[in-house]
């Protein structure tokens, strides 16, 4: 139980890191400093998020197929996508902020509720 908590606090940090790394990307106004959000937080959160998911797949023996996980890598790679795009341009638009906002609120919910495929039974 202590391993889950640890790997379950983990995930919590790189969720956190990841959406501090987007909020201060959005926020930024010099494309020095939307970069150094993109590539220095955001990113290494989006690494321990996926590294600490993984883990408690394996611990509790659940299928990477399951919708609400392939949704959350779908999903959260499309943000990080929208993300870099945009601090490799170094501008920010409407539709670039969408494109990383929007997903990342979308994988959270997938995290909370955990959707399952319903003609699969385990």
């Amino acid at each position: 139980m202590l391993i889950y908590r640890l790997l379950l606090l983990l995930k919590f940090v790189g969720v956190v890191l990841y959406g501090g790394g987007l909020v201060g990307a959005l926020a930024a106004t010099e494309s020095r400093d939307r970069k150094r959000a993109v590539h220095a937080i955001a990113s290494p959160g989006l690494v321990v998020t996926w590294t600490a998911g993984y883990l408690l797949t394996l611990q509790f023996n659940i299928a990477l197929t399951e919708a609400w996980i392939l949704g959350g890598l779908v999903l959260s790679l499309v943000s990080q996508l929208a993300l870099v795009a945009m601090a490799t341009r170094g501008q920010r638009t409407l539709a670039g902020a969408l494109l990383a906002a929007v997903p990342f609120f979308c994988v959270l919910v997938l995290m909370v509720f955990r959707p399952r495929w319903p003609w699969v039974d385990t």
